[in-house]
């Protein structure tokens, strides 16, 4: 068993990635409170010129930048207003049907934004601390900067994907030649030098944590002062949130956030949604059907069969098992299935259960997949649940084969 003073010194050790998902969660509170998120949903669906297919794509692309660095929830939860005033105009220019469409556009962009960070979803925690308690060789050299090496094209090709699914597969005919009216989507241009000044913190967290990722790769020894200077930093960064006065706007005025911010609020109908899935989720536990459903596809990766082919069939079965199970009890148990069929065949753990954290984000076809899927299906009233269910599982599938021939050729030449 270990001593207390070991247990604080791991801490301590890993202290620059508490900080770095800590000061990540005040990252998405303060682009809410100077209206960033707002302004770049409005910028992005502009670019598209209302042209409905090209629409889809700036909706699923912007909403995977945004779900980068700020939970999915708050994603779909930014889009929504949007999403309903792009429906109605459809609807009103005779090309009703793109309720559904709409929905899964936003759907996608936020859960694939997941994995382009690693703050990107709380699964990448649980990652890390599975592949500690695992011991895995070369968990250190995973940083900040160097995921986005391996996860901004998966993203981005992942996004091309979704796109040729929602639009290809989803769009109604009679919305093809009609044109949204995306001028009048808000501008947030009145909150000037405020937002300004939350655009300069969310660099000024950026640079910080990239600098902090090559300094450990490249400076012998750095990483003993690493957990100090990651502290100083985080100290600097709190103060320029809650104590230091912000440029005064029509959006607000002192400090750019104050404890009050910290919790937001969701819709009624979307908040009923979320509760009923949490009901269904504490059902299942109940009587233990997610344990039952994840051994019996550990038992399926049993036995010969080609690297490629466990790899693939690991990230299938996380894909369609966080559908209807809970991700986070998907992931956890499939962590320790990973290590030891990894071991089993032969394999490097560490990208095996990399990609089993990557897979847990990719909950594209149900309502109860993701609280965020729940939001977006109880907000926008007609989607239809057959349409959701058939586009999710073709793209779930693609997902699959994307991420089992990227993150299989990629991991092992990054680290």
């Amino acid at each position: 068993m270990e001593s207390l003073f070991d247990i604080l010194a791991y801490l301590w050790l890993r202290l620059p990635l508490i900080l770095l998902f800590l000061c990540g969660y005040f990252v998405y509170q303060l682009m809410a409170a100077a209206r960033i998120t707002d302004s770049f949903v409005s910028w992005a669906l502009k670019k598209s010129r209302g042209q409905a297919s090209f629409l889809i794509l700036y909706i699923i692309a912007a909403a995977a930048a945004l779900s980068s660095f700020i939970p999915n929830t708050i994603t779909v939860l930014t889009l929504i207003p949007v999403l309903k005033k792009l429906d109605r105009d459809f609807a009103g220019q005779g090309a009703p049907g793109m309720t559904t469409v709409l929905m899964c556009s936003a759907i996608y962009g936020a859960a694939i934004g997941g994995m382009g960070s690693m703050i990107g979803s709380p699964a990448n925690a649980v990652l890390f601390a599975a592949l500690d308690v695992f011991q895995i060789p070369g968990r250190e050299q995973i940083t900040f900067f160097n995921w986005f090496l391996w996860s901004v094209p998966l993203v981005i090709v992942f996004v091309l994907a979704a796109w040729g699914v929602a639009a290809g597969l989803g769009l109604p005919s009679s919305a093809r030649t009609v044109t949204a009216q995306v001028d009048s989507l808000g501008d947030t241009n009145d909150a000037g030098e405020r937002q300004a000044y939350g655009v300069r913190l969310f660099w000024f967290y950026m640079i910080y944590w990239v600098l902090e990722a090559v300094l450990r790769q490249q400076v012998a020894g750095f990483e003993i002062f690493s957990p100090m200077v990651s502290l100083g930093f985080a100290g600097v960064f709190l103060y320029l949130l809650f104590l230091r006065k912000a440029p005064e706007s029509s959006v607000g005025r002192g400090p750019l956030l104050s404890p009050s911010d910290l919790v937001k609020s969701v819709p009624r109908r979307g908040l009923l949604f979320i509760l009923v899935l949490g009901v269904l989720f504490g059902v299942v536990h109940w009587f233990k059907l997610d344990e039952r459903a994840v051994v019996l596809a550990g038992e399926m990766l049993q036995g010969s069969m080609a690297p490629i082919l466990l790899f693939f069939l690991t990230i299938l079965s996380v894909i369609f098992l966080t559908e209807v199970l809970s991700n986070t009890a998907v992931v956890a148990a499939f962590f320790t299935i990973a290590f030891y069929a990894a071991q089993g065949h032969g394999m490097d753990p560490l990208y095996l259960m990399m990609g089993v954290g990557v897979a847990s984000t990719c909950a594209f076809m149900t309502p109860i997949a993701t609280t965020s899927n729940a939001l977006a299906y109880g907000e926008m009233k007609g989607a239809s649940l057959p349409v959701m269910l058939g586009l999710g599982c073709v793209l779930n599938v693609i997902g699959a084969v994307l991420m089992t021939g990227w993150l299989s050729w990629v991991l092992p030449l990054i680290y």
